[in-house]
């Protein structure tokens, strides 16, 4: 349940950041671009799975990026928050 609760804070994140950065164009590309790459990648059901060490790397790397999004538009605090849910998220988490 946190994994799915910080996937959706991801893409808020990242919906925030993309309209911050380039408009309306941004607020939909950016969460776009970053649902297809989890759900190719990162999601249960992926078609093309990362497997082993490479699951929670890109795993953490996704929401490091996400965590970037935050504080440029949410300020330092939420990113705090959210990488440190991150980082817990990706140790519960183990490997694939």
């Amino acid at each position: 349940m946190l994994t799915f609760s910080l996937e959706i804070a991801a893409l808020a994140a990242v919906a925030a950041w993309g309209n911050q950065v380039a408009g309306w164009p941004g607020l939909f590309a950016a969460p776009l671009a970053l649902a297809v790459f989890w759900g190719t990648f990162l999601s249960p059901r992926a078609s093309h799975p990362f497997r082993g060490p490479a699951w929670p790397l890109a795993k953490l790397a996704v929401f490091a990026l996400a965590c970037a999004a935050a504080l440029t538009t949410a300020g330092p605090l939420p990113a705090a928050a959210f990488l440190g849910l991150a980082l817990l998220s990706v140790l519960q988490g183990g490997t694939r």
